[in-house]
């Protein structure tokens, strides 16, 4: 093993600046900005560890103290970055009986259909029915210039097609 000694002072004196230099190399590079969140990150490994009723902006639930429905706002994201396509398959995976499907875009309103709506319309009861129609016309109205959402599928007991708004809901408030 070979071992040099700098005896040379104009040696020493460079040796002592390149030193330097990789000491505050090393500090500067050690800095990992971790005070700036990088929040697409964090959401997506966020969203990873939500249940599919979680992922919801809104969800309809039952206030055991006044017996009445109320729809909760679980999450907040900016409308430009909620896609219709992920928020329906959001909507899709927290109602596995029904099996909401995206038609089109036009002015403020979302249309969509439910092509088997037996479960929805025959199966979950009135107050079922209308939670659900609730807490979905309140997370596709979070969508950017999105005011009313028209629904196609086939009319049983307890639910018709139609298009609704939030207006529609004010009793879940």
């Amino acid at each position: 093993m070979n071992i040099l000694f700098l005896t040379d002072t104009k040696d020493s004196l460079t040796m002592n600046k390149i030193l330097s230099l990789v000491i505050a190399l090393g500090f500067l590079s050690c800095n990992n900005e971790a005070s700036k969140e990088d929040v697409t990150e964090d959401t997506i490994i966020e969203e990873a560890f939500l249940s599919p009723q979680d992922k919801l902006l809104w969800i309809s639930d039952f206030d055991t103290m006044t017996g009445d429905f109320v729809l909760k706002h679980q999450r907040q994201l900016p409308a430009e970055e909620i896609g219709v396509q992920s928020l329906i398959d959001d909507i899709n995976a927290a109602w596995e009986n029904i099996r909401l499907e995206f038609r089109k875009l036009s002015g403020d309103t979302i249309y969509v259909a439910i092509p088997d709506s037996k479960y929805l319309t025959q199966q979950m009861g009135s107050a079922g029915a209308g939670g659900y129609i609730a807490s979905v016309t309140f997370n596709l109205t979070e969508l950017k210039n999105i005011r009313f959402v028209n629904y196609d599928f086939e009319e049983g007991d307890h639910l018709a097609p139609g298009t609704f708004s939030r207006e529609d809901f004010k009793n879940y408030r």
